[in-house]
């Protein structure tokens, strides 16, 4: 419970269920959470408005104070208990706008690129994220739709956009991101101080973010095939900065539940109809 109140991206999101009139059993419906969970990350992206994106993370906090109730309520739903499960395996969404193999990844090797560092992902391999339990025709099927109606303004892919639905190999190894402590476990034993550029002064100066260490992914790669951020973990870990023997880590850029894959992990895949255009936009944007 008290992640949530103090988490910027999850205060935000139940500022905007609030304003929309959306109690608990609205965000029971995992469409409607994933869509609302993206919009608010997008709400606090660094270069999102004119106001410094520091003070916004603040009064999404500030507002979300008196919504302690609906925060419990939701947070201790049994409905909403896939928001912190471990990854769903039979259940994995690929959307991309070019023509990829899942089943023959190259693992990454050699250092981090700057690029790296700052956005936090790897350059190489694949994103999943988890597909919803909605209709087939339903615009918010998974992490990823919900990014591209309520979110990134950097992933401009062109239509139509193919759709792979991947089993995950119950041998492959996924490291689960549930906290900013997960984060930041990952960042100090497969990081490098040595190599680490240090801030990014243009992220620092705008949005106030000090993105710290990053894993070398390379190193990732030999323990582990992906990395999941769930939805809880999503929601409870982004723009929240932690500290441990003078090194800090703050997961910004991701912004939705997904799984970055370094290495093969799937048993079978099986082509989706293609998304021939960018799904409905249920507009949950509001003013702060």
């Amino acid at each position: 419970m008290e992640d949530f109140v103090q988490a910027p991206a999850a205060a935000a999101m139940f500022v905007l269920a609030d304003r929309a009139g959306i109690v608990a059993d609205g965000l029971a419906d995992p469409a409607t959470a994933v869509a609302l969970a993206t919009t608010a990350i997008d709400e606090l992206r660094p270069w999102n408005g004119a106001e410094p994106a520091a003070g916004v993370r603040g009064r999404a906090l500030t507002l979300a104070l008196p919504l302690r109730d609906l925060i419990a309520a939701v947070v201790t739903d049994p409905r909403n208990a896939w928001w912190s499960a471990p990854l769903d395996r039979s259940a994995q969404l690929l959307l991309s706008d070019r023509v990829v193999d899942p089943m023959n990844l190259t693992a990454p090797t050699g250092p981090l690129s700057r690029w790296e560092v700052y956005a936090q992902k790897p350059e190489q391999g694949i994103r999943t994220s988890t597909e919803l339990p909605v209709s087939p025709g339903a615009p918010i099927r998974s992490g990823a739709h919900a990014e591209l109606v309520c979110g990134s303004r950097d992933w401009s892919p062109s239509y139509p956009l193919h759709q792979i639905r991947l089993h995950v190999s119950p041998r492959a190894r996924v490291y689960e991101i549930g906290s900013p402590a997960d984060w930041h476990a990952l960042a100090r034993r497969y990081g490098d101080l040595a190599t680490h550029p240090g801030p990014d002064t243009n992220l620092l100066s705008s949005g106030g973010i000090d993105h710290g260490l990053a894993p070398t992914w390379s190193a990732v790669a030999r323990d582990w095939e992906g990395m999941h951020l769930s939805l809880a973990g999503l929601l409870t870990t982004l723009f929240v900065p932690l500290t441990t023997d003078r090194v800090t880590t703050t997961l910004w850029s991701w912004e939705s539940e997904c799984t970055h894959w370094l290495r093969p992990a799937f048993t079978a895949s099986t082509l989706l109809p293609d998304l021939i255009e960018e799904p409905e936009d249920p507009d949950l944007h509001r003013q702060w």
